[in-house]
């Protein structure tokens, strides 16, 4: 333990060095720093692919001739008061906040909450850009999917998972998989990156837990030298998104008669791959390692095998949002949910209902309007009251 480094000691079973491993497998161990380098850069490259090549060119013409709404929503008369208010949380600020802003501006409560929620509406996503953006997540999981059939498929330890985690930390990997799992991981980092400056979902903070988990079991499974175990459980998790993306994109747009069949694929692949395949090939594997009578703990391992019961977790937890949101379009109609869209939002119809209560209200007031142009249309807002 004296003339072990402190990576290894984290990375690496008792007694165990990088130069043991290196000398039994004849392979350099993989490089940390090297796999991430290459991760950055393929989350940078798709990102300039996804935003300048994939959505201006291609998905953004097509989700217009579909008849997808591009308009955004118009925003609120600017207020001080109420904007101070919507900073708090939103739309959602504590009723005492709320009843001291109204009695200040002279309004009454509920034409507070209108304002609020009209304000949550305008910074939202258009229906476009979430078409889009379901565009392009079907068009990289459709593609990542197909890769994977050629790359990962051929390998022997998919057909016998024994053979996952067997010779650890002395595996030999592939090139090709390494590849596979650095691409996969950049497109993470682009997802990332969106989720951190795009509008805020209502699912923040889950998507922003399973991100976090993703980059913690690449790094965790790269620095145990057990990138079989990656590849595999990458392969299983892009499938399901496929059928999702498809089914959100059609329901954004006017083939909204193919969402309950293409929900059912999802739910179908869903159930076979996160509560299937993935416990039976990935944590199965683990639970076997971990029991045999050899086995020695080290941190590395603990937070991978820790990681990897997380995003399980997660996977049930998504099992029961989806199986609420089944039961809500079957019992009451209602169409499909998109994961971005959160309690705050509003429907179309409800939009208009929204501007013509707002107008009502700015009437009733008597509060002078000014005409402002901003882009290519024309716009009449409200001055402060506040």
């Amino acid at each position: 333990m004296a003339n072990r480094t402190w990576s290894e000691w984290f990375c690496l079973p008792p007694s165990v060095t990088f130069k043991d491993v290196e000398e039994t497998t004849g392979e350099p161990y993989p490089n940390f720093l090297e796999f991430w380098k290459w991760a950055l850069i393929f989350g940078a490259a798709l990102y300039i692919f996804r935003d300048y090549i994939l959505i201006p060119l291609i998905l953004k013409p097509i989700g217009l001739r579909a008849g997808v709404r591009s308009r955004p929503y118009a925003a609120p008369p600017p207020n001080k008061t109420l904007e101070d208010l919507y900073a708090v949380n939103r739309a959602r600020p504590p009723r005492q906040l709320l009843t001291a802003a109204a009695s200040r501006i002279n309004w009454s409560e509920r034409a507070v909450e209108r304002w609020l929620r009209k304000k949550a509406l305008s910074s939202q996503m258009t229906t476009l850009e979430k078409f889009c953006d379901m565009g392009w997540q079907g068009f990289f999981y459709s593609c990542f999917f197909i890769t994977g059939i050629f790359i990962v498929l051929p390998q022997d330890y998919v057909w016998d998972p024994s053979l996952v985690l067997s010779d650890m930390p002395y595996q030999r990997t592939p090139a090709i998989i390494w590849w596979y799992c650095a691409f996969d991981c950049g497109f993470y980092v682009t997802q990332m990156y969106t989720l951190l400056t795009l509008d805020r979902r209502h699912d923040f903070y889950v998507m922003l837990s399973h991100h976090v988990v993703v980059f913690s079991i690449n790094s965790i499974c790269l620095s145990v030298n057990a990138i079989k175990i990656l590849s595999l459980s990458v392969l299983i998790h892009e499938v399901a998104d496929i059928p999702l993306s498809l089914a959100k994109m059609c329901d954004y747009s006017s083939g909204k008669k193919y969402v309950t069949a293409l929900m059912a694929i999802f739910t179908v692949v869903w159930i076979i791959t996160r509560l299937g395949l993935y416990p039976m090939l990935v944590i199965k594997p683990l639970l076997v390692y971990k029991s045999t009578s050899d086995f020695e703990v080290w941190p590395a391992f603990i937070m991978g095998f820790t990681s990897m019961f997380v995003l399980l977790f997660l996977h049930c937890v998504w099992t029961l949002e989806l199986a609420k949101a089944i039961k809500n379009k079957l019992s009451k109609k209602e169409g499909f949910a998109d994961g971005r869209s959160s309690g705050e939002e509003l429907s179309e119809d409800e939009s208009m209902t929204e501007n013509t209560k707002m107008n009502e209200i700015h009437e009733k007031n008597n509060v002078p309007r000014k005409r402002i142009t901003g882009g290519s249309e024309k716009q009449f807002v409200v001055s402060s009251t506040g």
